[in-house]
């Protein structure tokens, strides 16, 4: 008799703790699956290839270049020298365009306050700053440069149910700041030249206009829109620049 209510009770608990364990990892996996089902159906490579694009690190050997610097241009705490001569200047609201007598350009810009990704996460309430640190990591907060170089490196495959929830909640939002920038070119690269860092959007081979956003060691972006210039022009230009 005894015998026969410890089996009528293990058939009891078996399919019970079954039931808690199915329960118990449906709960766990739900925010999971809700963002992993939500960025496969936005994201995919076919709908959104930019998404998928992260730098690709390069480095610029300054010495192969013989240039000689024909124009000094000065824009707002940045001086800089290009190797043509200058025709006109033409100073804008937000910019300053340089033209030059074979065509060429440059478009100068320092980015503002209200445009830093960085100034804007972390002006909220501290509790909801907290909340910030702890979905995109301190370390990823420490500079605007930080915070893009995450932004430019998450791509939707990141996303996965078995990461922590943090590590997946926070592809979406990045993914979204990311526009911003996949919009402006089909590669982006990243190096770095002196005293400061540099994402270019855009392969001079392939395309007139190359944007080139520079993070100074002073908190500075200052962004460049080259046109129609070559790879070996804008890693010379850059190699001249000064900060004042």
């Amino acid at each position: 008799m005894k015998m026969l209510r410890r089996l009528k009770s293990k058939k009891v608990i078996i399919p019970v703790s079954t039931l808690i364990i199915v329960a118990g990892t449906l709960i766990y996996f739900s925010d999971r699956l809700t963002s992993f089902i939500f960025l496969n159906f936005f994201y995919s490579e076919a709908k959104t290839p930019k998404a998928y694009l992260t730098p690709i690190s390069r480095e610029i050997n300054l010495s192969q270049y013989k240039f000689k610097a024909h124009s000094r241009l000065s824009y707002k705490h940045i001086n800089l020298k290009a190797p043509w001569e200058l025709k006109e200047r033409h100073d804008l609201d937000l910019s300053t365009f340089f033209v030059f007598v074979n065509k060429k350009g440059i478009e100068i810009q320092r980015q503002s306050d209200d445009e830093s990704i960085l100034k804007n996460l972390l002006k909220d309430e501290p509790i909801e700053v907290h909340k910030t640190k702890v979905l995109f990591g301190e370390k990823n907060l420490k500079s605007e440069y930080s915070i893009v170089n995450l932004i430019l490196n998450t791509t939707p495959e990141q996303a996965s149910l078995f990461k922590p929830l943090q590590a997946l909640l926070r592809v979406h939002p990045l993914l979204l700041y990311k526009t911003l920038y996949s919009a402006l070119a089909d590669v982006i690269y990243k190096f770095n030249i002196d005293n400061f860092e540099v994402f270019q959007f855009g392969n001079p081979q392939n395309t007139e206009n190359v944007r080139v956003h520079i993070f100074n060691k002073n908190g500075q972006v200052f962004r460049l829109h080259f046109i129609r210039a070559t790879q070996a022009e804008i890693d010379y230009i850059l190699s001249t620049i000064e900060f004042f």
